[in-house]
């Protein structure tokens, strides 16, 4: 049962539907109505196990006229509640909203309460605030949805101007707010359609070397770029690390950004220099030998010098040549047998600081389910570049007696009592433990044997 009331007047109408009236089989007829009615009531039947008090509520939610469900008036929000800016366009309101990743995979248009979700335009920005908008359509009858179903909107003309006038909104808000970060290829679009943008400030991430095992990789916020500035250009960890280590040695390094190549158009990012590794030199013996980043040396004992050596581009290409201590090359995310470890003899670096640059460079973890948990993953390749780092850097027997301590601080001392003393013996595989006392004071035996696996 439907009672209308007629705007302007105290009559309404009654219109008593049947189901096949609804699907055009019959006739509906329409009956005078009580005086005094305002506005729409439905009476309809509620049979047992049907609830339509949340699918009325969900409705009614952003549904532009009051609506009462058996008494109650259901709750009403704007759909364009929380944008960052409101325009009202030919019949409909266009909501503008910064980043919300909670909000931007909702439905993002409105008919008169119907919601839906319809491929609209957004604006990123590299780092300012980006847009994506939400639109609730008023009055517009040139923007219709697609039937039956009414999931999507119909792509004719009103769609299509709809894109443009979001699209040159995002840019005027850009504009008006000063200082941006977009993309050149959206700014050359803002500046075709007519939008005065200046171009994007000149705002890079610092350069941070990747690691190989992406987690550990470090992403700095931008700093503005001064004259003088390079931007560096690495092919994998491997370089970037050894790249790292080099510039850092200097004892005025330039400031160094990551590059950005959404930034290729813009006449202050296209005036900066560029930096690459050509190859690496080492001196062995008074000979002096050049390589590529990916090929290895054969290095017959620790060089007695290393360089890296840069293509600096600019307004005339150039070399630039950088001393460095260590070098580390193979292949990115490879083993430590793939790799080639240089060190001068002069270095000063220690056994624990190679150890963590290898890390960095080189270590990898696997998601194979038999390659073992992370922890344990990172805790293997840990010890093999440990004992790597001693034997280069001091002597293979060094390195030997590094690891056994590892393991008996790892895995035996803290099963033993904290005072007192005892000593474990090796002989032939043999393992015998003297002087060990029990925990409860009983008599320990003069020798306690065990075997070793063989």
């Amino acid at each position: 049962m439907i009672i209308a009331g007629q705007n302007g007047t105290d009559h309404a109408w009654t219109i008593a539907a049947t189901p096949d009236a609804f699907h055009g089989k019959e006739p509906v007829t329409v009956d005078v109505g009580p005086d005094g009615h305002r506005g729409l009531t439905i009476i309809f039947p509620e049979k047992k196990g049907e609830h339509f008090a949340t699918a009325v509520r969900r409705a009614a939610r952003f549904f532009p006229v009051p609506v009462i469900f058996n008494g109650e008036e259901m709750p009403f929000s704007d759909f364009l509640d929380g944008a960052d800016h409101v325009e009202e366009w030919q019949g409909i309101r266009i909501g503008v909203f910064g980043r919300d990743l909670a909000r931007y995979h909702d439905e993002n248009v409105n008919f008169h309460g119907v919601t839906l979700k319809v491929r609209l335009p957004e604006l990123q920005q590299c780092w300012h605030r980006s847009y994506f908008a939400r639109i609730d359509v008023v009055d517009c009858a040139h923007l219709k949805l697609v039937l039956p179903a009414r999931k999507d909107v119909v792509r004719n003309g009103m769609y299509a101007a709809l894109i443009e006038e979001i699209t040159r909104l995002y840019f005027r808000m850009v504009a008006a707010g000063g200082a941006h970060s977009l993309k050149f290829k959206d700014y050359h679009l803002g500046r075709s359609l007519g939008i005065d943008l200046k171009e994007a400030v000149p705002l890079l991430r610092p350069y941070a070397p990747s690691c190989a095992d992406t987690d550990r990789i470090v992403v700095l916020a931008p700093d503005p770029v001064e004259a003088g500035a390079l931007v560096f250009e690495g092919e994998g960890p491997l370089e970037e690390q050894t790249f790292a280590r080099a510039i850092a040695r200097l004892d005025r390094p330039p400031q160094l950004f990551e590059p950005h190549s959404a930034f290729t158009g813009y006449s202050w990012y296209d005036a900066l220099r560029c930096i690459q590794i050509r190859s690496y030199r080492m001196e062995i013996g008074g000979t002096t030998e050049a390589k590529q980043p990916f090929d290895l040396f054969g290095a017959n004992g620790r060089p007695d010098r290393l360089e890296v050596v840069l293509d600096v581009s600019g307004g005339e290409k150039t070399e630039w040549v950088l001393e460095t201590d260590l070098i580390v090359q193979g292949v990115d995310h490879g083993s430590l047998d793939e790799a080639e470890v240089l060190v001068i003899r002069q270095s000063a670096i220690t056994p624990s600081e190679l150890t963590a640059f290898l890390v960095d460079a080189l270590y990898s973890p696997s998601d194979d389910a038999e390659a073992g948990s992370y922890e344990q993953q990172e805790r293997w390749f840990s010890d093999e570049a440990e004992d790597l780092s001693i034997a280069l850097l001091e002597t293979a027997h060094a390195a030997d007696l590094n690891a056994i301590v590892r393991v008996v601080e790892r895995e035996l001392v803290w099963r033993v009592p904290r005072e007192g003393a005892f000593l474990i013996r090796i002989d032939h595989r043999k393992i015998s433990v003297e002087g060990f006392s029990p925990s409860d004071g009983a008599p320990a035996s003069a020798d306690t044997t065990s075997h070793a696996a063989t």
